[in-house]
């Protein structure tokens, strides 16, 4: 299931990016400024780009505590109300694997 997710996820990902290229092609074609990008799609740490710590563990085939040793010394993550989040691009970057 994880790597369904995992497949889920990449698509979004790359649907967006083709979005984004369309809008970009039509203001161009169109005379019209470019669409700004969403600010929070650039922030590593905004609501959508988070994930829990088990649920990275997963992602990434490491475990929680391989994780937490990540946030602490890598910051790819947080603790909030004592639980660790982590941020999808930060762990993406960090593994060097774009499909988690």
């Amino acid at each position: 299931m994880t790597a369904t997710i995992s497949r889920i996820d990449q698509l979004i990902e790359a649907a967006r990016r083709h979005l984004e290229g369309l809008l970009a092609l039509r203001a161009d074609m169109a005379g019209e400024p470019v669409p700004e990008r969403d600010a929070a799609a650039d922030d590593d740490f905004a609501e959508q780009n988070l994930i829990d710590a088990g649920t990275a563990a997963q992602r990434a085939g490491v475990s929680k505590q391989t994780i937490r040793r990540w946030v602490t010394d890598h910051s790819i993550g947080f603790k909030r109300g004592g639980r660790l989040q982590v941020s999808i691009p930060r762990l993406r970057r960090h593994t060097g694997d774009n499909s988690l």
